[in-house]
């Protein structure tokens, strides 16, 4: 690409194909429609060739929604290559509001659903037009983008070489721009990875970012066999330790290793190349029980979004037993009673120093409260999932906590599309 690309001007009358989305599939999937029946739903007759790309694009939405990984990249490359911008349907929130909605720009990169960050799940409920441009490597952009009052990044840090090409692209863009890569974490890309994040914070008052390195299995290999300390793997590192491939998500082939010899048997079983080490630390509660926060970082201001309680140290909502369990969403619901005058009071300073070091208009951060009190930094999630899709039957509490926070996300909106470019 050259060194400055050719910003791209910007005209009312593009008028994308328009996809239902990831969004509108978590409602029919939470509402037990099967993802068969929604293949089926839009597989043609299609009235024009907008209508066939943007059934292709959502059966690669579908494939990934369905664990169908390989297909969905095959199906998303073969229609990127005749269109990289969509338009979202609207959602509830546009059809409610009288008004005219505020019309929000997206910049994605190709990959599957932990490629970019899911704000469809919060503009499906607001007023808000979401246009969806993908950046593809080596290609320019679209010579024409539809108008819009405000522009988004929601590229995660697993497509570095696309934020860094972006940031010089950005600080010239027409429109305002939320999360641009050029002031996120201080315009240093590399710090947002799990090892970037943990140096980014270490000796933080406050927060407690577990030491984290990427190691090779060629490098974990000769450290076996030399039979070093752990520190010569994981500075500032002790047993037991954390284990996981290089891009996994969501605990896969996560472990936690007691010493050498779990350290020698997992290599044998994970067939990865790269590794991130990273300390483990004990938070149990003095129930004995672990307690994870996903906290929306807002404009700086932290939210709630859920609060997971398991026996087990590695907690994902889907597997903590909420659903089955009625005490552990009373805990959920007492916590998000009182998280600003509780949680987040505790740990104002360390969200401060976040935000600070961050720079992210919207992130999400999953943490905890470890036992000296600090805040513990398991990770930046910048595409991790917040939504309205829990059984209110079973999750009333919910509800009104996460319209506040797509209150808030809506207040962002509204108040950075102020700021307009001539």
């Amino acid at each position: 690409m050259p060194n400055e690309e050719i910003l791209p001007s910007l005209s009312a009358t593009v008028d994308p194909p328009e996809i239902r989305g990831a969004a509108l599939f978590g409602e029919l999937i939470a509402r037990g429609v099967s993802i068969a029946r929604m293949i089926e739903d839009i597989a043609g007759p299609f009235a024009d060739e907008r209508a066939m790309l943007a059934a292709s694009f959502d059966t690669a939405v579908l494939s990934f929604l369905s664990n169908r990984r390989a297909l969905g990249l095959a199906l998303q490359a073969d229609v990127l290559a005749q269109c990289r911008l969509f338009r979202v349907a609207g959602g509830p929130g546009m059809a409610r509001s009288r008004s005219a909605p505020l019309r929000l720009l997206a910049f994605l990169a190709p990959g599957d659903l932990q490629m970019n960050m899911p704000v469809e799940f919060i503009t499906h409920h607001l007023n808000v037009r979401l246009d969806l441009l993908f950046v593809l490597p080596d290609e320019a952009l679209p010579e024409i983008l539809p108008d819009h009052d405000l522009a988004i990044c929601l590229i995660s840090d697993e497509a570095p070489e696309t934020l860094s090409r972006l940031v010089p692209l950005l600080s010239r863009w027409r429109r305002p721009v939320l999360n641009n890569p050029g002031r996120v974490a201080g315009g240093r890309i590399e710090s947002l990875s799990r090892d970037g994040i943990a140096r980014l914070f270490a000796g933080s008052d406050g927060i407690d970012a577990p030491a984290t390195a990427l190691r090779t299995r060629g490098e974990i290999m000769a450290f076996l066999t030399r039979g070093a300390g752990i520190e010569a793997l994981l500075p500032r590192g002790d047993w037991p330790l954390l284990l996981r491939p290089e891009g996994s998500h969501a605990g896969r082939s996560l472990e936690r290793l007691d010493d050498a010899d779990a350290l020698a048997v997992y290599l044998d079983n994970v067939s990865a190349e790269r590794f991130f080490l990273s300390r483990f630390v004990d938070y149990r509660s003095s129930d004995g029980l672990y307690r994870k926060y996903r906290v929306a970082m807002i404009a700086g201001r932290p939210l709630l979004c859920h609060m997971a309680v398991s026996d087990h140290w590695m907690i994902h909502y889907l597997n903590a037993g909420m659903i089955e369990c009625t005490v552990k969403r009373a805990d959920e619901a007492y916590a998000m009673a009182e998280f600003e005058s509780g949680f987040a009071e505790r740990h104002h300073d360390a969200f401060a120093t976040l935000q600070e070091r961050l720079g992210f208009d919207y992130v999400l951060i999953d943490c905890a409260e470890a036992p000296d009190g600090s805040l513990l930094l398991f990770e930046v999630e910048m595409a991790a999932i917040i939504h309205l899709l829990d059984p209110v039957d079973l999750f009333a509490y919910k509800q009104p906590q996460m319209l506040r926070v797509f209150a808030a996300f809506d207040a962002l909106l509204q108040r950075s599309a102020q700021l307009v470019i001539a």
